[in-house]
């Protein structure tokens, strides 16, 4: 007697919502990045996602709830596959290896930086809704920053005359600064050399000076 192959298990409800909103968040993206959210529709999104016109209403109920949605799986992304696998040491080597992998990150994935940063220009215009959730994004990264930059301090490898909330704006300014412009030309900035250029930057407006 033969043995019988082993069927695959039954996809849930749950499963395939979970696929088809990761399709239609994944579509937002690309329209996004192609040609900002104001020229994006939910319909559009729906046929680009392989779906229904009406399917992303049905599912997010607006344009800004879904693209406050893809804001939340941008930021899941780069947590789990930027930024969780840094070493816990905390001070100015632990800042400037986070600050390198920004910008590795955005190199992996230029695609989803984009769609990004033009959501970000596009909250102070035409996307207000948006600049709540923009804002405690980045607040984010700059609370990390200043965790190392108070642990520098403590262990006297950073300045301690600096405010840290102060360093941890400028240095998350230098990173979205560089990035914006190898956003808008990639062909005349080598974001690899710039990143080598911030890293040194940093070193040297945050070090301590070693005592005698």
């Amino acid at each position: 007697m033969q043995p019988q192959p082993a069927t695959a298990p039954r996809r849930t409800q749950r499963d395939r919502r979970t696929d088809s909103d990761g399709r239609l968040l994944a579509a937002a993206l690309r329209l996004v990045a192609r040609g900002g959210s104001a020229g994006t529709s939910l319909a559009a999104i729906g046929l680009e996602a392989g779906f229904s016109r009406g399917l992303p209403a049905e599912r997010f109920g607006s344009k800004v709830a879904l693209l406050q949605a893809l804001i939340d799986r941008m930021e899941a992304w780069a947590e789990e596959n930027v930024f969780a696998g840094l070493p816990e040491e905390a001070g100015l080597d632990g800042l400037l290896t986070r600050v390198a992998a920004h910008f590795h990150g955005c190199m992996a994935g230029p695609e989803a930086v984009g769609a990004l940063y033009i959501l970000c220009m596009e909250s102070l215009t035409v996307v207000p809704e948006l600049r709540p959730r923009l804002a405690a994004y980045f607040q984010g990264y700059r609370r990390a920053f200043e965790h190392h930059i108070r642990c520098g301090q403590r262990k006297g490898e950073i300045r301690a005359e600096l405010d840290p909330a102060v360093e941890a704006s400028l240095v998350l300014g230098l990173i979205r600064g560089l990035v914006t412009q190898w956003l808008l030309d990639r062909d005349s900035i080598d974001l690899s050399l710039a990143t080598r250029a911030a890293l040194e930057s940093c070193r040297r407006s945050l070090r301590a000076e070693a005592r005698a």
